[in-house]
Formats: structure tokens, C-alpha cells, sequence
């Protein structure tokens, strides 16, 4: 039976070699009973690899023969199994490859050699010693004759077989990886030892990667998480450098303990491109004898045998060959752009008496915030994006939010604002200023590097922004949803002439930008002006923004903070709504991270969460509802016909009546 087999084979063979088809050999030895252990075989998805890791290797269905390594078995640098005799000696070479890849039997049609014509058997360093003229005769032989006719020798010798050397079938191999990850732990500090009042975990993803050659350059490293709202969302991205490292800083809200780390690159022996993803910690348990958490900065050793950077681009798999795999990039079509990191919802809550120790109310002002930035394929920030609803101002002073970047470019800033019912709002231009030569404040415009570290103005003065009111009851008082006053709300977009990076520490600080307050109190003729730590420190290393009792003027809170009642002490167990605020503060933040969730007295808090919602329909739908806004349109169509349908049918009831 076998032999019918290979009956069978030797024509497909032939067309196999004369249409330059690789890798069919490979199938065809396995029906006679070949080893076909080989072939690839990609772990799926969330199967453990070779190692102690809990990384894996993806493929991401593409398979690009250019990817396929030089010098690998089965890539032949020179053409294959040309028979044509017009060929000048080179038709049937193989380039260094050992193999003989022409017919061994052509002929110039005579008896005659034929200098340099009718060469079918040479083989270009391969060594098998054919001669250039016709295989049935010899340069300087007596018996033949110089030009045409017929050879006079009746002894020549007999014909040199050169033996048929079979390609072997390609050398394809899985990739494998393994890993080591170790930790570091990392003090909620700063730069004076002091606790920085930070509830984001903000620590550097550091990323080695080495295969079977050593370190791998080049390779593009995106970091993700989906603990907070069971979403994808993209932390930061980065690529190997010639130690086969990158460091990529991440901040995340406390409830996220573990980032996902993915490398997209191809195995050399088989075109195929692949994912090699896994996850590492950002927080662990605390010791033993303690409760929570510790906060870590994770450092994972990557060995990645048969894996390498892309050489090149592989469009189906990155559209825009930016380096940056489709399924981690916003603008595939883009490759200026890549991602859009998203903030999610924060509350920035201000006291306003410094430089004086204030009561640590935690609701002199507060707004409820969330911020867009796009960003290149090199983690810089080309548009900024952000909307700020302004929901306490449990003081007598009059305050204002701003805005302070300290790039070397100019930038394009928009700003419109609406009340609390989502109509257009136009008292900013009568607010009181409170920042000196500032630029662009209500109206926007082109502003100059100077006038984006002197301070944008998000929100203008408090006593507009809110109408009057505060939000902000003595405890025990009444307040319900009826009482609650939504303030203005202000849209923002920055647009940078180049991108730039805003990770550095003068412009970002637990994973926020440099916010601050400016108000209606005085120092030598000039408006004070209120930062979170972090920022400002004094000549004696000090931060300027940490009080005499160890307390911040300012804090950022993940999502809508209920904040306290008027004069209710957050630290103080006899006035507070959080028990755990002392606990997290008194051990630098490695417990009870979620102690703004925990509240354990409801007399000292505002219900701001309860009462606060979007403006419907009428909310600023920032870019994070936009892989969804066809069905977003789609749905107010829905909606408004319906609405339309109902309306109709009342009004003709009511003419009918």
C-alpha cells in the first residue's frame, strides 16, 4: 500500500518543488508514518506554559513568511527547481544551501559542448563538481570536436549521476515561556518620609525579556488592567530596549492588585505572530500580624525561547504599523495615536485655610472629575481631555479650580460649561480671577508653555458655581436629594501642538495631574494658592502642602466621595463617618485602602453619591463611550421615536376629549 503512496507523492513532490510551495513535504512524510511532532502547536489561551508562571503564549491567527528567521533549514535564499536550459548557470543554484535543486539531465541539444550554455547541474558551493559544458563531455577532451557536428570518440566515460537531494522539511518549534517575578516593596511616602495622602496605586512595571540569543530589543510592552470596572483599560505602553527591558509607571484605584502584562512578537520558524501575556501583582498581603495590603512595584524576567520582535509589520495584526497590536490600539487607522488612557470617576476635596491648619472637613470644596488623554505609541500626551462638576463648598471663601502643565509647547485649550439641568452656562466671564496674568481663562484659546504652568481655569469662582449654595449640612441636619444642588459643569479639551509627556513628577503625582486651588485670601497683595502633597516643598525638604498635624489640604478620592458634614473632623473618632481614614493614614496607606467605602457613622457624611447623577441624555459623552456611539445614536433614535409615537397619541386623545 505504501508503495501506492509513493507512487502518489513523487508527482505532487515535483509540483511541490515547481511551484515553490513550502511546507508540503511535511504532510505528506506524515501518511507514511513520519514523525510529525514538529509541528507548531501554540498553548491556548490560559493554559499554562513551561516554567513556574502563570504567563502564557496566544497566537494572534497571522502567519507572515517574511517573519520567518534568515538562516533557518527551511528558507532557501535562491530560487527552486528551474528547468528552463536557457539559464546562464544559475538556475538551478542553491545559495549556500548544500542542495542541488535543478534537473541533472539537460542537455544542449548536441553532441558539442556548449560553453557556458546547457549548465543544469551546477550547484553554487555546493560542491558536486559538474562541469559548465554538457554533461556528456569533458573541456579539452581529444575525442571532441570544436564546433558543430558529431563527437568522433566511441570511449567516453560514463555520465556523473549527481544523487537527488530532498529539501528537509521545515524546522518549525512551539515557544515557550518562563518567568521569575519579584517585588519591591514601595512606601506611600514622600519626599521627606511623610505619608502622601494618596488613595491611587502608583508603582513602575518593569519588564525583562531575554530568549535563546540573549536580550531582546525592540519588542512593544502594554500594560492593562480589568479589576476596576471589568473593562480592558490600558495603563501605559513601552518597548524593550537593548537590554531587553522597559519600565512603564502605572497608576491604578486601590481595588486593582494585579496588572496584565502583554509582548506581541512572532516565532521565527514559523511566520506566526503571537502574544505572550500573563499578569503580575501591584499589591500584596500585608506581613503576618497585620491586615491589608502592601503596595509593590513588580519586576517579571521573561524567557521566551522561538520569540522575537515583529520584523517589520504584520498589518493584520497592526493596521497602522505603529508598533502597537490592533487590539491594544484606539486608532488603529492612526499611527500618531495609539491609546486613550481613562482616568474613570475621582473627587478632589479641598481645605481652604492654609496656611493655617484647617478642621479636616474635607469639603471647603470638592468636584467630582474623570480625564481622557490620548496618547502616542511612546506613552506621550497629544489631547487631553476632562469634565469637572463643581458638588460642595462647605466654606465662606470663594475658590477656584485650575489646571498648572509644566510642558515646553503651547497647546490649544477649549472650554465650554452647563448648569446643573445641562444648559449652557455664561457667568463665568463675571467670576472674580484669582490667578494673575492667566490666559484663556471662560474663553479658551491658543496658550503659550507659560501661561499652562501660570494655570488653566477649569472652574471659575464658587460663589457662581454653585449657586449659592453648599452641600454641605452641620451633622444631624436633614439633606435629601431635594436639597442637593448640582453645580457647573465644565468641558474640557487640551490639544497639544506636539505631544509630551505629563508622568514626570512636576506634572503628575499619584497618577493625577497638578490640580490646584486659587482663592479669595491674600498673602503680600498675591491670591493663596492651594496644591496637593507632592508638588511644592520648601527649602528644608518639607511639603509645603502637608500641615503641622500631618494633614493634607488637599486629597483625590476614587469615584463620587461622600464628603463630611460642616465641621466634622475625619480623624477625630467622635466626628467622623470613616473609622479607617486613621488606620489607612497611620500606615502610610498599606491598610484599609477602601476606607472611603467603609462608612461606619452615616451622621457625619454627605450622601454627595446617592444624589449625584449624570445629566441624562444631555451628559458630555467624552471618547469613552465611543467604540459604542452607533448604538449610543442608534438608541436615542429608539428613544425619540418612541417618545414622538406617545406624544402624538396624547395629543390626539386630547383633541379627541
Amino acid at each position: 500500500m505504501k508503495k501506492w503512496i509513493i507512487l502518489l507523492a513523487i508527482p505532487l513532490l515535483v509540483l511541490d518543488c515547481s511551484n515553490k510551495k513550502k511546507g508540503l513535504l511535511l504532510p505528506l512524510f506524515a501518511a507514511l508514518g513520519g514523525d510529525n511532532s514538529a509541528a507548531t502547536q501554540t498553548p491556548a489561551a490560559g493554559q499554562t506554559d513551561t516554567g513556574t508562571s502563570s504567563f502564557t503564549v496566544v497566537s494572534l491567527d497571522a502567519t507572515d513568511q517574511n517573519q520567518v528567521g534568515a538562516g533557518n533549514s527551511s528558507t532557501n535564499s535562491g530560487n527552486t527547481n528551474t528547468s528552463a536550459p536557457t539559464d546562464s548557470g544559475n538556475s538551478n543554484s542553491s545559495n549556500g544551501s548544500g542542495t542541488s535543486t535543478g534537473s541533472s539531465d539537460s542537455s544542449a541539444n548536441n553532441g558539442s559542448p556548449s560553453s557556458g550554455s546547457g549548465s543544469s547541474s551546477d550547484s553554487s558551493g555546493s560542491g558536486t563538481g559538474t562541469s559548465s559544458g554538457d554533461n556528456s563531455s569533458t573541456a579539452g577532451n581529444d575525442n571532441s570536436s570544436n564546433g558543430s557536428g558529431d563527437s568522433s570518440s566511441t570511449t567516453n566515460p560514463p555520465a556523473t549521476t549527481t544523487p537527488e537531494v530532498v529539501t528537509p522539511a521545515p524546522v518549525v518549534a512551539d515557544t515557550t515561556v518562563s518567568t521569575n517575578t519579584t517585588t519591591t516593596v514601595v512606601n506611600q511616602t514622600n519626599a521627606n518620609g511623610g505619608f502622601n495622602f494618596e488613595t491611587n496605586v502608583t508603582v513602575p512595571v518593569t519588564v525583562h525579556l531575554v530568549n535563546e540569543s540573549g536580550p531582546v530589543a525592540n519588542a512593544p510592552v502594554t500594560v492593562t488592567e480589568n479589576q476596576s470596572n471589568g473593562e480592558t483599560n490600558i495603563l501605559g505602553q513601552g518597548t524593550t530596549d537593548t537590554n531587553g527591558t522597559a519600565v512603564i509607571p502605572i497608576s491604578v484605584p486601590p481595588t486593582v492588585t494585579q496588572v496584565n502584562v502583554s509582548i506581541v512578537g512572532v516565532n521565527p520558524t514559523n511566520g506566526e505572530v503571537q502574544e505572550v501575556t500573563g499578569s503580575v501583582p501591584v499589591q500584596i498581603p500585608a506581613p503576618t500580624g497585620t491586615t491589608g495590603t502592601v503596595v509593590v512595584a513588580p519586576t517579571t524576567n521573561l524567557n521566551a525561547n522561538n520569540f522575537q520582535p515583529v520584523n517589520g509589520c504584520v498589518t493584520a495584526v497592526d493596521s497602522d504599523c505603529d508598533g502597537v497590536a490592533n487590539q491594544y490600539d484606539e486608532f488603529p487607522e492612526n499611527p500618531a495615536l495609539a491609546f486613550i488612557a481613562r482616568s474613570g470617576r475621582y473627587t478632589i476635596a479641598f481645605e481652604d485655610l492654609f496656611p493655617d491648619a484647617g478642621d479636616a472637613d474635607l469639603n471647603d470644596h470638592t468636584t467630582v472629575f474623570s480625564t481622557e488623554m490620548d496618547k502616542t505609541p511612546t506613552n506621550k500626551v497629544k489631547v487631553l481631555r476632562g469634565v469637572f462638576t463643581h458638588v460642595g463648598k462647605g466654606a465662606g471663601y470663594n475658590h477656584e479650580l485650575r489646571l498648572s502643565l509644566d510642558v515646553p509647547v503651547t497647546a490649544k485649550f477649549e472650554i465650554s460649561y452647563v448648569d446643573g439641568s445641562g444648559k449652557a452656562w455664561t457667568g463665568c466671564a463675571g467670576a472674580t480671577k484669582y490667578v494673575a496674568g492667566a490666559t484663556g481663562d471662560c474663553t479658551g484659546g491658543n496658550i503659550t508653555a507659560a501661561g499652562l504652568k501660570r494655570g488653566l481655569l477649569i472652574l471659575p469662582s464658587s460663589d457662581k458655581t454653585l449657586f449659592g449654595k453648599q452641600n454641605s449640612p452641620a451633622p444631624g441636619t436633614a439633606f435629601t436629594a431635594k436639597d442637593f444642588v448640582r453645580g457647573v459643569t465644565a468641558h474640557v479639551t487640551i490639544t497639544f501642538d506636539e505631544a509630551v509627556d505629563l508622568s514626570t513628577a512636576k506634572n503628575m503625582v499619584g497618577g493625577h495631574l497638578n490640580w490646584f486651588l486659587a482663592f479669595n485670601q491674600k498673602t503680600n497683595g498675591v491670591y493663596r494658592q492651594i496644591y496637593r502633597p507632592g508638588y511644592v516643598f520648601g527649602s528644608n525638604g518639607k511639603d509645603t502642602y502637608i500641615d503641622s498635624k500631618g494633614f493634607p489640604w488637599a486629597i483625590i478620592v476614587p469615584g463620587v466621595f461622600n464628603h463630611p458634614t460642616a465641621g466634622s473632623d475625619i480623624r477625630k473618632a467622635s466626628t467622623t463617618g470613616y473609622a479607617y481614614f486613621n488606620t489607612w493614614a497611620e500606615s502610610n496607606g498599606s491598610q484599609h485602602k477602601d476606607w472611603y467605602t467603609q462608612i461606619t457613622n452615616p451622621v457625619y457624611i454627605v450622601r454627595i453619591k446617592d444624589f449625584y447623577t449624570d445629566n441624562g441624555f444631555s451628559a458630555y459623552l467624552i471618547k469613552a463611550v465611543s467604540k459604542n456611539i452607533f448604538e449610543v445614536s442608534a438608541s436615542l433614535m429608539v428613544i425619540g421615536a418612541a417618545l414622538g409615537f406617545l406624544m402624538k397619541k396624547r395629543i390626539g386623545k386630547k383633541a379627541v376629549n
